[in-house]
């Protein structure tokens, strides 16, 4: 069995780990911070999520206990592949790499379906990214929803499917290399809970990066 080292514990580590424990392999999860600060930044966002729907009926498929009232009284638009690239360009002045650009918009929805179907829940982003016009609410910012709970939420949820697939979290856990051996990697500094692995997955740099 592949031996997959994943560093960092925020939303796009416990992705990848939970990824790579489907795909079969035996997963390690390093952590710098303790159990009650886990998470990264991502524990620290509001837990809104941009993605591409084309309307409503598309939206359901993330949140699909959208109540009548809430279909009756909310206009949900829509966000294009095009939104999200002109988006992409105005906050990075067209810096932003076109390859991985595509990668993020057009995988934006199944990324986030991937997540639904394994247990995360989402909610519109009544409380930050909407408004209230002529009755209705209305989203602004390309951004319709949000994880349930915050990016707090999101982490808790992400961990729980982590550790249920058997994914082995070690907090305060700080990595601080990466050495490459004739076949494969070791982490340093080196202890009982860090061995061999045939691949690692840095996820430990911050939305920033």
């Amino acid at each position: 069995m592949r031996r997959v080292a994943v560093v960092g514990g925020g939303n796009a580590a416990l992705c990848a780990a939970i990824s790579a424990r489907e795909y079969g392999a035996e997963v390690d999860l390093f952590e710098r911070a303790p159990h009650e600060l886990r998470g990264g930044n991502s524990r620290f966002t509001g837990g809104a999520v941009r993605t591409v729907y084309d309307g409503v009926d598309q939206l359901q498929e993330l949140v699909p206990d959208l109540t009548s009232e809430e279909l009756t009284h909310t206009e949900f638009g829509a966000y294009t592949a095009a939104d999200y690239f002109d988006d992409l360009g105005r906050v990075t002045n067209y810096r932003c790499d076109p390859d991985l650009a595509e990668v993020l918009v057009h995988e934006s929805f199944p990324t986030l379906k991937w997540l639904v179907d394994r247990g995360v829940r989402f909610n519109p982003s009544y409380r930050r990214q909407s408004f209230k016009v002529d009755g209705k609410q209305r989203f602004w910012g390309g951004l319709a929803i949000e994880a349930l709970g915050g990016g707090e939420g999101l982490i808790e949820s992400l961990t729980s499917i982590a550790k249920q697939l058997g994914v082995r979290i070690h907090y305060e856990s700080r990595v601080t290399a990466v050495v490459r051996t004739k076949d494969g990697f070791e982490l340093e500094p080196n202890s009982e809970d860090r061995g061999h692995y045939h691949s690692v997955v840095l996820a430990c740099g911050g939305f920033e990066s």
